[in-house]
């Protein structure tokens, strides 16, 4: 809005909510209604090329990323699908305008009708065609000043075939203008962030993950994960307010790389346990319940393993940050 010196509408902005409100509610549906007109010119992009003797086709994903970069509509696509309009036969161009006739662009009925016309008045079967058709031109060769010079020679058209050329011509001026409006920059809408995003790290992550910096977090920081007010104060560190597990990953972490599980289990009991309980041996088993399903946990994740070396070890397999 600062560019087209609309400051007035800016300043309004920062000061009216409601009129703040009002306006993204809108600015929000008319960048829904281009988007969908951009993708809508683009599988018409692609329609056409399809029609088209191309030796190589576009993939949509291609063309798609072109376009919601904003850098489709200057294109070479676009510009060879529309010089290879200008030089359809007549037979061509009608299978195509057949496929236009239901697009969004304007006139392609009007012209149909008119090619129509057009095909009726010829006195044989030959295809019309336009003056950009190589059929009509050839390459003539002059020598100046001990230089060959080749020059492009256009052959004199008939009177269906300049009216055909000229039927061309709309054609291509009404598509060109079409996808001239339609394939804006998705990045000049106002509060295009909120339509579209083009981070590759959020993709990377889901597509390529890397679970265990997601599980040693959760591990060492597990109220970022629980939401639960009962670790904000210990947000780091040996907690008994931490899941089982998670105390004893950080005893793990603090361990060497053979680990006695009876220091481990004195440890965490110390930990976990409570002092003044009214029955010990309740305590007890409650406390080595939770011991035995963190231990498991650790092994299941790759963690620990049982030691060869002595019976009453476990074997380090994992070190944090490594």
């Amino acid at each position: 809005m600062l560019a087209l010196n609309d400051a007035q509408t800016v300043k309004r902005l920062l000061d009216d909510d409601e009129f703040l409100q009002e306006t993204v509610i809108e600015e929000i549906g008319k960048g829904k209604e281009t988007l969908d007109s951009v993708l809508t010119a683009l599988d018409l992009l692609l329609s056409i090329h399809s029609c088209l003797d191309f030796k190589s086709t576009e993939s949509w994903s291609n063309v798609y990323i072109k376009a919601m970069a904003g850098e489709l509509r200057d294109s070479a696509v676009v510009e060879e699908t529309l010089i290879a309009i200008r030089k359809l036969p007549s037979d061509s161009l009608a299978s195509l305008l057949n496929l236009l006739s239901n697009s969004t662009v304007h006139d392609m009925l009007t012209y149909a009708d008119d090619l129509r016309k057009l095909e009726s008045q010829k006195d044989d079967a030959t295809p019309l065609r336009s003056e950009h058709n190589t059929h009509h031109q050839s390459l003539r060769t002059t020598i100046v000043a001990q230089k060959v010079e080749l020059s492009t020679h256009v052959s004199s058209l008939s009177e269906q075939d300049r009216a055909y050329s000229r039927l061309v011509n709309r054609v291509y001026d009404s598509l060109k203008e079409y996808f001239q409006k339609a394939l804006v920059t998705p990045q000049e809408l106002f509060l295009h962030e909120v339509l579209i995003y083009d981070f590759k790290s959020p993709h990377r992550e889901v597509f390529a993950p890397k679970p265990r910096h997601a599980i040693e977090r959760a591990l060492s920081s597990p109220r970022d994960y629980l939401g639960c007010n009962c670790c904000k104060g210990a947000q780091h560190g040996l907690s008994s307010t931490h899941p089982a597990t998670s105390v004893l990953y950080q005893l793990y972490l603090e361990s060497g790389a053979l680990i006695n599980i009876s220091d481990l289990w004195s440890a965490f009991h110390t930990i976990v346990g409570t002092e003044d309980a009214e029955d010990e041996d309740e305590e007890q088993e409650r406390v080595l319940a939770l011991f035995s399903r963190a231990l498991a946990e650790l092994k299941y994740l790759g963690m620990i393993k049982n030691s060869r070396k002595k019976a009453d070890h476990l074997a380090k397999l994992l070190w944090n940050g490594l």
